[in-house]
């Protein structure tokens, strides 16, 4: 009866520690699952950050573009009323072809920052001149551009926002490594130099 007893107890431990070594088994298959599936909803929300910023820049782009097919009707416009000024009539077109070159975020920005410059000279200039100023498509122009240039001050806003956000969760623990594993990069603001042209 002393050997049953021993050979039951042997038993029961050996279930007892294949029960134990099997719902070790589960948790840990649990734990992995659940870190891959963490792993993967974080991927995502980076991937539909990534996304968003890219359609936010895309959104500055078209209004970039939009600005820069209004110049040459601007600048016939003006050419008639400002021919003692040709210096400020070319800077606007060289600054618009620095547009046209521009391929990055930070190119485009440096662009924008030195054609808005030309252009707050070029109001400075048409505000002195009162024949240019009651000129009906050049104070259509004025205002389409204006128009553009509030949706583009809005738009930069939420870009840099979103980049912002992105760059700082990217950078932090545990979201490096999921960007790192992504291939996700930080991204440019859209930042113009601090010089005037």
């Amino acid at each position: 009866m002393g050997v049953a007893i021993a050979e039951y107890v042997l038993a029961a431990l050996w279930v007892g520690n294949a029960t134990i070594v099997g719902l070790f088994s589960l948790l840990l298959l649990l734990i992995v699952l659940g870190l891959i599936g963490y792993s993967v909803a974080m991927r995502n929300d980076l991937v539909r950050t990534k996304n968003s910023i890219e359609k936010s820049f895309a959104d500055i782009d078209r209004l970039l573009k939009q600005r820069h097919d209004e110049l040459p009707k601007l600048l016939e416009t003006c050419r008639a009323y400002l021919s003692d000024e040709p210096k400020m009539l070319q800077s606007v077109v060289e600054t618009r072809g620095a547009y046209t070159r521009a391929t990055t975020p930070s190119q485009k920005a440096q662009a924008d920052h030195l054609l808005s410059g030309a252009l707050r000279h070029l109001w400075a200039t048409a505000a002195k001149n009162p024949d240019l100023k009651r000129n009906t498509t050049f104070v259509q122009l004025q205002t389409r551009i204006g128009q553009l240039e509030e949706r583009l001050a809005t738009g930069r806003d939420r870009y840099n926002q979103e980049v912002s956000s992105f760059n700082a969760r990217i950078a932090r623990f545990p979201h490096t490594f999921v960007a790192r594993v992504g291939k996700l990069r930080p991204r440019e603001p859209f930042q113009a130099g601090k010089a005037d042209p």
